[in-house]
């Protein structure tokens, strides 16, 4: 048997394990030009590169992918926390992350992205008791179908016992 966690509405490791498998709704995004270059700015690199295959196409800078991802999962960050009886007054971290490239994301494409929860496991430390949940976003060029881009990423949800 779990124990349960949480405030009023206590979440035990089995529902927080229920979710593994369950799908994001996803969506499109639509890389604007004004937007990749924000984002290669701040990661103090140049704004867009040629892509070197000859298409003429400008490149987007690799750290879109987690957040077109994030942008186009179909759910907020609270809905998503919701589904593991949490919310951002619990204070969830972001814990791991890697992105699996298989093509470069360009300027002006929409890609399509979905994913699903991964995993779920239920951890205690010297911080008290936590769920590490995993889930993955695969993103595809809504033009061509080309699978461009995997992200794996983990949140840690603190939970307090009743």
């Amino acid at each position: 048997m779990s124990e349960p966690v949480g405030g009023a509405a206590a979440t035990t490791a089995d529902d927080v394990a229920a979710q593994v498998g369950r799908a994001l709704p996803g969506g499109r995004f639509t890389v604007e030009r004004w937007f990749a270059w924000l984002l290669a700015d701040a990661a103090l690199e140049q704004p867009h590169a040629s892509a070197p295959d000859g298409a003429g196409d400008e490149l987007a800078h690799p750290l879109l992918a987690w957040t077109a991802a994030t942008q186009a999962m179909g759910v907020t960050w609270d809905e998503l926390f919701a589904w593991f009886g949490s919310s951002a007054d619990d204070g969830p971290m972001f814990g791991e992350h890697e992105t699996v490239w298989h093509a470069p994301m360009r300027v002006g494409r929409t890609y399509l992205v979905s994913g699903e929860i991964t995993s779920a496991d239920r951890k205690s430390g010297r911080s008290g008791v936590f769920d590490v949940i995993g889930y993955a976003f695969r993103l595809h060029d809504e033009d061509n179908g080309a699978h461009v881009a995997d992200c794996w990423n983990s949140l840690i949800l603190p939970r307090r016992s009743s």
